[in-house]
């Protein structure tokens, strides 16, 4: 086992064995969806998203008050707060930035989508989630190959936890990243369409008349 974690360094294990992850997961996800309902299913997963997000930023707000209670009524603090704190802001926006995904709302430039009619702008974004889970897979791999390195120096961080577990987060954000815009590249058309909506942009199919 240890083995094959050490092979996936290389570019050539790595993306088929990435892209065999991307196949199992959008598989496992359509029969989930299936089985439980589209609806049903999306709402845990919103559900979901919205309570683990809460919990990063709730701990974050707690820790931060406690930490300066402590420094401004006892002249003292934690000293695994702060890093910890740096550490929290890493989490809360790779999280952040993998729900942004799912829902077609992260930071990008549109300025070619933004005037086509329904379908060619569909086939944009498609394209566009095609190039973009590429990417991702990119600095997926980039985030592996840290990790791996940081595993085999031992090095530790705050309360003794393996430098490679608090930084963990880059690779699985950037891994899930890939896998959500390689989902919306193949969802379906009323789904993408619907997903396009809400970032209130409208979608047109090139037949409106202008009185």
């Amino acid at each position: 086992m240890t083995d094959f974690i050490g092979s996936l360094r290389s570019p050539g294990t790595f993306y088929p064995a990435f892209i065999g992850f991307l196949a199992v997961w959008l598989s496992l996800r359509a029969l989930a969806r299936r089985g439980a309902g589209a609806p049903r299913w999306d709402r845990l997963m919103r559900a979901l998203e919205r309570a683990v997000l809460a919990l990063l930023i709730l701990a974050m707000l707690l820790l931060a008050m406690l930490q300066i209670v402590l420094r401004n009524f006892f002249h003292q603090g934690l000293v695994w707060i702060d890093p910890l704190l740096r550490h929290l802001v890493l989490w809360i926006g790779i999280t952040g930035a993998v729900v942004a995904t799912g829902h077609l709302r992260h930071i990008q430039m549109d300025v070619i989508g933004r005037t086509l009619p329904a379908r060619p702008r569909l086939l944009v974004t498609r394209i566009t989630c095609v190039v973009a889970a590429a990417i991702c897979a990119l600095l997926a791999r980039g985030a592996y190959v840290y990790l791996i390195e940081e595993a085999g120096f031992g090095s530790t961080g705050l309360l003794g936890i393996p430098t490679w577990g608090l930084t963990s987060v880059l690779f699985i954000g950037f891994a899930l990243m890939a896998a959500r815009f390689a989902s919306r590249a193949f969802t379906a058309r009323e789904t993408l369409a619907a997903l396009l909506a809400q970032r209130e942009v409208p979608l047109t199919d090139g037949t409106e008349t202008h009185g």
